[in-house]
């Protein structure tokens, strides 16, 4: 599945941070939206409180379906190419 397949109401596993916490985060997807950043509800879950707020595509690892069963998000080149450029940019 490709980022862009991303539809409101799914939940996604996204990329712990590793200050906060080493495990992953949980959360729903709040837009239809495309492009390099998706609106998602955070679960409080794994030392993480809940929120709201946006997220690169590239923190989305997989789509859990109602059964739990993972699957693989990737990202197009293209939009691998804008987070590239936006990583040089910001963090040198």
């Amino acid at each position: 599945m490709t980022h862009n397949d991303l539809k409101k109401g799914m939940r996604v596993q996204l990329t712990p941070i590793p200050v906060l916490s080493s495990e992953p985060r949980f959360a729903k997807i709040m837009d239809n939206m495309k492009g390099i950043t998706r609106m998602v509800h955070i679960e409080e879950k794994n030392g993480y409180f809940a929120d709201m707020g946006s997220v690169y595509v590239n923190e989305i690892e997989y789509v859990l379906y109602p059964d739990d069963m993972p699957e693989p998000v990737e990202v197009s080149e293209a939009h691998k190419k804008k987070l590239d450029t936006l990583t040089k940019l910001h963090w040198g």
